[in-house]
């Protein structure tokens, strides 16, 4: 009796199909396919410095609350919530009439006193030009230079008294201790300030601070100075420099990290306190050998896996294959990468890496005759 076999299943035929030739013609279709205009770039070795990745956020370096240094009523505010303010600049007045009035009688003593200083000089003058023919006593000498003394030390008190008055008069008006933006007022014309009470808030942002979480394995290599790389999820697209200004000795008992201060230049101000910070921070004694390749060769899939198109030749043809790469340290425009399958000198795409398909033959351009992968993005993290 014959052997019956079962009859293939659809399912059976498609992986026998792709199994027997189809997968190959599929691949031959895809080398023979019109070349793909490409920007190719080296895999290079570099020694890079070793980091610690870290996460942060923004904090004002200078911070105060300003208020008048005399209880009064406000006659005029110079600023609002929002307003730049250079250092020396007025913030707001209060009423000072009154001040206005002793600083004018304290200079009319002023005047009193220094006329009566100059009579005493003058008498003190005569008796002495006297005495020389013998005509004034010594007695009489003697009560005209006490006279000169009482005189001049009367100036010397309303000069004193003038510079009182004038300061409490400079008093009634407050003004920026520094440059910064005024980030909260509260008080209104009209009202009444005073000098235990915040009258504004001034924020410092020509330099900013950050505080990121240090582990403690990394406490001790971390160095004052030491140069840190930081970038903002508000800013994608930049990255900025800044450097550490101190460790702070004082760790969290339950996850065993430390507060670590950056100082950070805000010249443009892009930068406010509050935002969050991704931070990259030389650590010392890590110097070490890195595959690395350009920013624009990394193409971040959907699954959040990352990848790179290494080109090899095949037949005197230039064929693009995927490799996928774990992300690490950055050095400019180059990121370290590792992958078991790239070495140094390896040709892999960095611009119209987009929309390859495996094996599919590239022609490689100049780099501004090739488009860039609107889907490729570098990332650090």
């Amino acid at each position: 009796m014959p052997i019956m076999r079962p009859r293939p299943t659809p399912l059976i035929r498609l992986a026998t199909w792709l199994l027997g030739g189809g997968l190959a013609v599929g691949l031959v279709s895809a080398a023979a396919a019109e070349p793909a205009p490409v920007t190719l770039a080296a895999v290079e070795r570099q020694v890079l410095r070793e980091q610690a990745m870290l996460s942060g956020t923004t904090i004002a370096r200078r911070r105060t609350a300003l208020s008048p240094r005399v209880d009064g009523l406000v006659t005029e505010l110079f600023v609002d919530a929002g307003s730049l303010v250079a250092a020396g600049d007025p913030i707001l007045a209060l009423d000072d009439r009154l001040e206005t009035h002793n600083v004018e009688a304290a200079a009319a003593r002023v005047q009193e006193a220094q006329a009566n200083h100059q009579d005493a000089l003058r008498v003190r003058d005569e008796l002495l030009r006297l005495k020389e023919g013998r005509h004034a006593s010594e007695t009489d000498i003697r009560s005209a230079i006490a006279r000169v003394d009482m005189a001049a030390a009367a100036l010397a008190a309303e000069r004193a008294a003038l510079a009182r008055a004038e300061e409490v008069q400079r008093r009634h008006r407050l003004t920026a201790p520094f440059a910064g933006m005024i980030v909260a007022r509260n008080v209104e014309v009209g009202e009444w300030a005073k000098r235990d009470e915040a009258a504004v808030e001034l924020v410092a942002l020509d330099v900013l601070r950050i505080r990121a979480t240090l582990a403690q394995t990394d406490f001790a290599r971390v160095r004052r100075g030491a140069t840190a790389t930081v970038r903002f999820d508000a800013l994608p697209d930049q990255t900025f420099r800044g450097e550490v200004h101190a460790r702070v000795a004082s760790g969290d008992p339950r996850s065993r990290t430390f507060p670590l201060l950056i100082d950070l230049p805000n010249p443009d101000g892009l930068l406010a306190p509050g935002m969050s910070a991704r931070v990259q921070v030389d650590l010392s004694g890590g110097d070490r050998e890195v595959l690395t390749v350009p920013r624009d060769a990394i193409v971040a899939k959907a699954d959040g896996t990352r990848q790179v198109w290494r080109v090899e030749t095949e037949d005197g043809l230039l064929n693009a294959y995927p490799v996928e790469v774990a992300i690490g340290r950055a050095d400019g425009d180059r990121l370290e990468v590792t992958a078991d399958a790239l070495a140094a000198g390896d040709r892999v795409v960095m611009l119209g890496n987009e929309s390859l398909q495996p094996g599919q033959t590239v022609s490689p351009q100049s780099a501004d005759a090739t488009p860039r992968a609107a889907e490729t993005v570098a990332l650090d993290e």
